[in-house]
């Protein structure tokens, strides 16, 4: 009975109604805009760095990552990276070369990380060859061809088959160079590779370095992430004596930045549902105060405070059950749409290269958040209606009856 006349109740006054559905519906679906927005510049960051710098799985000799000496090279280095793609779940593999050194051109100079790598192996883990914006991704058949990032380019003030020359330690720490020319301009969402990073092919590097077929790096892409953890305790068991590690290990800002987005959210998410608690206090309110008379009458009659209060909470949990669904749906529809269309911010593209992220952002939400912004909802759609119900059982009968 209580349920009947409380449904009533909802669509005696439906303005008063729709305001409150409406505040529920927006609030809903703000929220769930705001987390989709949010968890894009979080998937872009960190896809950024693992499509196009670190991958999602690296392994090194033990000792190189220390100070990166050109001499710690990963022992059977090219059988193990041919040994790896039988693995389930991996997409790519590509093996690296490494050493540090310097960059000049006939006009300036620059620290530089310089990668040896098999072109076609690399294209896919990293992708470069779609971020060319000027050349070939050495395609070109030039001797020595090398690959930078644009800034780089810029800061060099050199441009396609433009000549620079490579200086870096052997592994007998002798200084040893090498000229190379200009054969393609690359520009992605890492700052890194844009400013300090140079691609070269690994026969040259490891020509000028003297290593032979010695490989410092292995990158894995994997085909589909979540099973990273049990790829990596494979590689583990099977390569103990080398350092495998996960992007979590070899970019912990991603970890941090990740957990920091998720703590930003929930906060987020707090402070919309306390806003949401008052419009429904305040609006619940007005509709106690404006039917003391009616109220009254139903105490009078013989209708006890307890079923006066409970009357009004699930007047309210009515309301939220229609905005919740309708928020919620709404919020759906404008996530797929935007998830498959994208927020263009070209308009900012310069200054969101500079922090790592795309001027396209893809909003996603995972699916079991429109399950907790729902049942969120509709808990506080149950909390902010104690006070109003409180309210209501706090009137006298007889004066509530005397009132115009």
């Amino acid at each position: 009975m209580l349920t009947k006349i409380a449904w009533r109740n909802v669509w005696r006054n439906k303005g008063r109604s729709l305001v409150v559905i409406g505040s529920i519906l927006v609030g809903i679906w703000a929220l769930l805009f705001m987390v989709g927005f949010m968890n894009s510049f979080t998937i872009s960051y960190i896809n950024g760095a693992i499509q196009h710098e670190i991958s999602h799985i690296q392994i090194h000799h033990p000792d190189f990552k220390k100070d990166f000496q050109i001499g710690y090279t990963i022992p059977k280095g090219l059988s193990i990276a041919e040994s790896i793609p039988v693995e389930p779940g991996v997409e790519a593999v590509s093996p690296r070369s490494i050493a540090t050194g310097m960059i000049s051109s006939p006009r300036k100079a620059n620290g530089v990380r310089i990668y040896g790598i098999y072109p076609e192996l690399e294209k896919s883990v990293t992708h470069h060859d779609s971020l060319l914006v000027e050349g070939a991704y050495f395609g070109s058949g030039k001797r020595n061809p090398i690959v930078i990032g644009k800034e780089l380019a810029e800061e060099l003030k050199v441009n396609i088959n433009s000549k620079v020359v490579l200086t870096f330690q052997d592994e007998e720490n002798n200084l040893v160079s090498g000229a190379f020319r200009v054969t393609g301009l690359i520009e992605t969402t890492s700052p890194t590779i844009n400013k300090a990073t140079a691609y070269v092919k690994m026969e040259d590097l490891n020509r000028i370095a003297s290593i032979g077929d010695g490989i410092h790096e292995i990158a894995l892409l994997l085909s589909n992430p979540e099973n990273e953890p049990l790829i990596l305790d494979k590689l583990k068991a099977d390569h103990p004596n080398l350092l495998i590690e996960s992007w979590r290990n070899l970019a912990p800002e991603l970890e941090l930045f990740l957990s920091m987005t998720d703590s930003f959210l929930w906060v987020l998410f707090g402070i919309i549902m306390v806003a949401l608690i008052f419009g429904i206090i305040n609006t619940m309110l007005m509709a106690v105060l404006e039917r003391y008379r009616e109220l009254g009458m139903l105490m009078a009659i013989g209708m006890n405070k307890g079923r006066v209060y409970v009357m009004i909470v699930i007047e309210t949990i009515f309301l939220s059950l229609v905005g919740g669904p309708l928020g919620t749906l709404i919020g759906l529809v404008t996530m797929n749409w935007i998830g498959i269309h994208g927020i263009d911010l070209s308009a900012y593209s310069e200054g969101l290269r500079e922090y790592g992220y795309s001027s396209i952002l893809y909003p996603s939400i995972e699916n079991s958040t429109y399950l907790y912004v729902t049942i969120g909802v509709v808990l506080t759609a149950l909390i902010g209606a104690l006070y109003p119900a409180y309210r209501a059982i706090q009137l006298d009968p007889t004066k509530a009856l005397h009132m115009v």
